[in-house]
């Protein structure tokens, strides 16, 4: 048999298996059938992936958000949990599915509306103008350079077109209006009943075996919280010995190597005549604007001649028109390339029509503002700060790399570590999932001392930066988790709840018995009279009024019309256990005389920013449904 094998394996049946296993090797190599493939995504949209680096940047983006509108009001623990994460992992999903759309429909963003859509930003503007310094500025504070911007703008305008086209679609007639306001604006009259809160005295006895029975089948409710003690070491940059000054030498080297930082770069002092021609014209509509264009700039070469008025008169482009053509400050990668290339190629004055990607510009070049430097005498303090702060940052990430090579030798114990390091053991604790005080509040060290290697397994933590240039690394010592609390323990709140279970019971009770009787406002005033309760008369109510108490006047308005000189009956679940039995005798409709233009026009404004919503959601929600969405909570 051994021979039989070796001859087939030598002939043409060798040359066939040789080819169908060079086939996958030639297109994927040799290293995909050593490289274990473990996708990373927190979801996933169609085939494309939201990774946890885009989550985690959105989530951080989304706590720095909070922060800064609560400001000491705001707790880390109330914007770190699973609702809050899922929240977050949505928006992202609604987002990709729009902008799957938008793509799948062609929808792209110019270079001259992503412009104008970026001069608009009021935080890039000076004296009511856009300012290109100021936006630079504003970028550099936020971390982020004119490219990162831009391009998370055009995805941005991209991923809201589709549901901005839609909402444009909606349209709010006077009928609508008419409709909302006669339903706003309508009260009705009814009179009522308010049956009593059973009292203590119908309970009866709550016996022991009550009690149990309740504590039993409720023991969700009396649970202790689970808790933990800590043992941890801190290592904090500001106490680690570094130099307190910098020599010459190393300063003058940091400021010939980061020299470009302080370079002010040219900038040109513009104003623009535009005449637009649209994307798809044709070579006599193009040269028809070209005249025009030349026939401007003339004018605007001619002596006395005002550019600012034959701007507002003739320019096409909404946005600088009504300034005269004033585009403000530009320098270099702001502007489309075309428009750029002509304009730092060009003396002072008017020059020739230049075509763009949106039509001819006549361009006036009012100033020019050369490239200018700082020197190193302006610069040193600054230098100086950098380079002692970059020196306390190193000495941090050395002692940093030294407690956590300490802690892999021996992950049991912090002792060895803290010795290293000269770091003293402190403790804290106990304290629950929510996290306890000081530093234990922060959110990535609860989840690390809740995580299963340290609670479960005893590890010590990796060093977790609390804070710029702070960390510690902890361990458990102590955990005891949640249980049940003894019943002696809860008697009194156990107690307390039977007694309002069967409050609630017998008060539902008698609302039943009441319902069953009461068909019509005679026999509501005979129900009344034979209990000794007082019939209330409630007069043209509205929908808000604080005549009554708002669950009967919202009662009220869910009941059907009254026949002709009938009644409609309904109840009303009152705060405390109250209730009430209602007849409702008469819907009066609303005086639609009484609205003025003004609140119908302001009206038509919010019902219109409703409907688009409402749609845009519908839309979201449509997409949803038509994508394939895979979502993983345990990578959030």
């Amino acid at each position: 048999m051994l021979q039989t094998l070796r001859e087939k394996t030598t002939g043409w049946v060798a040359v066939v298996i040789l080819i169908v296993l060079a086939v996958p090797f030639a297109f994927f190599g040799v290293e995909n059938y050593f490289q274990q493939q473990v996708p990373t995504y927190v979801a996933k949209v169609n085939d494309v992936e939201i990774g946890q680096d885009q989550f985690r940047e959105r989530f951080e983006d989304y706590r720095n958000r909070m922060r800064q509108m609560l400001g000491d009001r705001y707790d880390a623990r109330e914007f770190d949990t699973p609702i809050v994460k899922r929240q977050v992992l949505e928006s992202l999903i609604d987002e990709e599915v729009l902008r799957q759309a938008a793509e799948k429909h062609g929808l792209v963003v110019s270079p001259d509306a992503l412009q104008k859509e970026i001069a608009a930003i009021d935080a890039f503007h000076v004296n009511g103008r856009f300012d290109s310094e100021q936006y630079r500025l504003v970028l550099a504070g936020a971390r982020m350079n004119p490219r990162i911007f831009e391009s998370r703008m055009a995805k941005d305008l991209v991923t809201r077109a589709l549901p901005r086209a839609v909402s444009a679609t909606g349209l709010v007639t006077d009928m609508y209006v008419d409709g909302y306001l006669a339903l706003r604006d309508q009260t009705r009259s009814f009179d009522y009943v308010l049956l009593p809160v059973p009292g203590d005295e119908q309970l009866g006895e709550i016996t022991e075996e009550a009690i149990v029975a309740y504590y039993e089948t409720h023991s969700a409710l009396y649970q202790s919280q689970e808790t933990v003690s800590v043992e941890y070491v801190e290592l904090d940059g500001s106490k680690l010995e570094v130099a307190e000054a910098a020599d010459e030498t190393t300063l003058r080297d940091r400021y010939e190597e980061s020299k470009g930082r302080y370079v002010e770069p040219e900038q040109r002092l513009v104003s623009h005549i535009l005449i637009q021609t649209p994307a798809n014209a044709d070579a006599q509509t193009v040269q028809a604007a070209q005249a025009r264009a030349a026939e401007l700039a003339a004018k605007a070469r001619e002596e006395g001649a005002d550019f600012a008025a034959l701007a507002r008169e003739h320019s096409e482009d909404p946005g600088s028109k009504a300034m005269g053509g004033d585009l403000g400050w530009i320098e270099r990668g702001v502007t489309d390339a075309t428009f750029e290339e002509a304009l730092f190629s060009m003396s002072p004055g008017v020059g020739d029509p230049v075509k763009g990607s949106d039509g001819w510009h006549v361009i006036w070049l009012r100033e020019i503002q050369q490239e200018s430097g700082k020197s190193f005498e302006q610069v040193r303090a600054e230098l100086e700060n950098e380079y002692l702060e970059s020196e306390r940052e190193r000495a941090y990430s050395d002692a940093a790399g030294r407690l956590i090579d300490a802690i892999y030798r021996d992950p049991s114990t912090l002792d060895n570590a803290a010795a290293e390091l000269g770091l003293a053991v402190q403790r804290a604790g106990p304290f629950s999932r929510a996290g306890g005080p000081g530093v234990f509040s922060n959110p990535d060290v609860v989840r690390a001392v809740f995580s299963d290697s340290v609670l479960v397994e005893g590890l010590v933590s990796d060093l977790i930066e609390t804070r710029h240039g702070h960390g510690i690394a902890l361990r458990v010592s102590q955990h005891v988790p949640a249980a049940t609390r003894p019943l002696d323990e809860v008697r009194d709140q156990v107690t307390a709840a039977v007694r309002a279970e069967r409050l609630a019971e017998l008060g539902q009770a008698k609302l039943d018995e009441a319902l069953a009787v009461i068909d019509s406002l005679d026999a509501l005033k005979s129900y009344a009279e034979a209990n000794a309760l007082e019939v209330r008369t409630a007069e043209s109510v509205g929908r808000t009024s604080a005549t009554v108490d708002p669950a009967i006047a919202k009662a009220s308005f869910g009941l059907p019309h009254p026949g002709e000189g009938g009644a409609s009956i309904g109840s009303a679940h009152l705060i405390g256990g109250a209730s009430a039995v209602i007849a409702l005798t008469q819907v009066h409709d609303a005086d639609l005389t009484k609205v003025d233009a003004s609140q119908r026009d302001m009206l038509r404004g919010q019902l219109d920013q409703a409907i688009a919503t409402l749609e845009s959601t519908e839309l979201i929600k449509a997409l949803r449904r038509e994508a394939k969405i895979d979502v993983v909570e345990s990578r959030m």
